[in-house]
């Protein structure tokens, strides 16, 4: 169907009840349940998924929402520069620049279906433009804002799984 490998979900990835939090440095942290998400402005976009383990996923079409406007919703900080972008796993988050994530999108849908859990659903990060595999977080469950850049763990764990 997408071309993307499958790997073995996590143990600790739950959907049932799955809801986004967003909090650190904001003015109303808030966690957002799907029907939140779908209430907000989804976008579609098809790009190649290629990865540093060797393999290309061509014309992949993701629906989702844009992290911008989630951030509209929580009111972040002045000094807030930084989010690290936690997955479901507890192991696995993944830092990035504001203005940078501001441009990512959450993805919801994978080539007009919901996104499969073995793909990351039920959200994924996809960020925009150039950027590293590992950076697509999978199983979303929060995103952290700070003034400083947050340590964070996602290469490690994916080249780790790649060598």
């Amino acid at each position: 169907m997408d071309g993307l490998p499958e790997h073995d979900v996590p143990d600790e990835v739950e959907t049932d009840d799955w809801a986004l939090a967003v909090r650190g440095s904001v003015g109303q942290p808030r966690t957002f349940d799907a029907a939140d998400l779908a209430d907000l402005p989804m976008e579609t976009f098809s790009e190649d998924f290629d990865c540093e383990a060797g393999w290309v996923a061509e014309g992949l079409s993701w629906r989702g929402v844009r992290v911008g406007d989630l951030l509209d919703h929580v009111e972040p900080s002045p000094e807030s520069r930084f989010a690290l972008v936690h997955a479901m796993d507890g192991d696995y988050a993944c830092a990035f620049p504001l203005d940078r994530l501001e441009s990512a999108v959450l993805a919801l849908e994978l080539d007009g279906e919901p996104l499969p859990t073995v793909h990351g659903g039920p959200a994924r990060l996809i960020p925009t433009g150039d950027g590293d595999c590992w950076e697509s977080v999978k199983w979303v469950a929060a995103i952290e804002l700070a003034a400083d850049r947050p340590e964070d763990t996602a290469r490690e764990i994916a080249l780790g799984r790649v060598e």
